[in-house]
C-alpha cells in the first residue's frame, strides 16, 4: 500500500502517474519502492517492473535509480537483479 507521503502524487486508484518534481523526493519514493523487495531473491527485469510498476508508472526511472544509487544490483547482461542487503 502506498504510504500517505505519496498520496498527493498518486491518481484516483491510488497510482503515482506524475512523480515529484523534487530530486530528494524521487529518491524517498525510490527507496520506498525498494521495500517491495526480498534481499536474497533474483528478480527478472520483467519483475522488477511489475513489481515497481503496480504503484508507480514510471517504473524504468525508479529502477534505474534504485541501481544508480547501489540498492539494486544488476547483472552483466541486464536481465537479473537483487536486492542489495
Amino acid at each position: 500500500m502506498l504510504p500517505e507521503r505519496f498520496r498527493t502524487y498518486a491518481d484516483k486508484t491510488g497510482r503515482i502517474t506524475r512523480l515529484p518534481v523534487k530530486l530528494s523526493k524521487k529518491v524517498e519514493l525510490s527507496l520506498w519502492a525498494l521495500e517491495l523487495f526480498e534481499v536474497g531473491r533474483v528478480y527478472s527485469e520483467p519483475e522488477v517492473n511489475d513489481i515497481i510498476g503496480e504503484y508507480i508508472d514510471d517504473f524504468a526511472l525508479m529502477r534505474r535509480m534504485l541501481v544508480e544509487a547501489g540498492k539494486l544490483q544488476r547483472d552483466s547482461y541486464g536481465r537479473e537483479y537483487t536486492k542489495v542487503a
